[in-house]
């Protein structure tokens, strides 16, 4: 079965975008024409993914003579694709020139947004599987509750009260 782990230390967008190339990877690896780059299709494919052909229309319109860097930074929160990558996609889908593209990503990179862009973060991904597969082997009794709390690097009383579900302070581990 595969898995496709991603780091946190990543903004949310970067996150997404890397789970979506590496899902890439794994629909396209040897199903590809002779000669193109799978790296070059597995980005193409997060972006079409994460920010649909039709979606960008819809948001962008079919040609733009300039986009805001704010409404790029607005479109990032709705899609959870970074400003380039939905700078990239209207390059890409022909609603922005390679000029235009290039004029911007230029200006990205002397404001040093390319690194950092500007704005609200998007939220990082949290995953609960790992907690999840324990309170899944508790449950068929593969394991006992010191054994479930060990791996939730807990107490055993606060994990007591955790799979009691008694306290909403009880701080999420995994």
């Amino acid at each position: 079965m595969p898995v496709i782990v991603v780091g946190d230390q990543r903004p949310g967008d970067r996150q997404r975008f890397t789970l979506a190339h590496e899902l890439g990877h794994l629909l396209l690896d040897n199903r590809l024409a002779d000669g193109l780059d799978i790296e070059s299709c597995c980005n193409r494919f997060a972006g079409a993914f994460l920010l649909p052909r039709r979606s960008l229309i819809n948001v962008l319109g079919e040609h733009r003579n300039l986009i805001e860097p704010r409404e790029l930074s607005l479109l990032k929160q709705e899609f959870g694709i970074s400003m380039t990558g939905i700078l990239h996609r209207a390059e890409d889908n022909g609603i922005i020139s390679n000029n235009v593209y290039r004029q911007l990503r230029a200006e990205f990179n002397e404001r040093g947004w390319s690194t950092i862009e500007p704005g609200q973060q998007y939220p990082k991904e949290i995953t609960h599987i790992f907690e999840q597969m324990i309170f899944h082997a508790l449950a068929e009794e593969y394991i006992g509750e010191s054994k479930a709390a060990e791996l939730m690097n807990m107490p055993l009383e606060t994990f007591r009260a955790l799979r009691a579900m008694e306290s909403q302070d009880v701080a999420h581990h995994q």
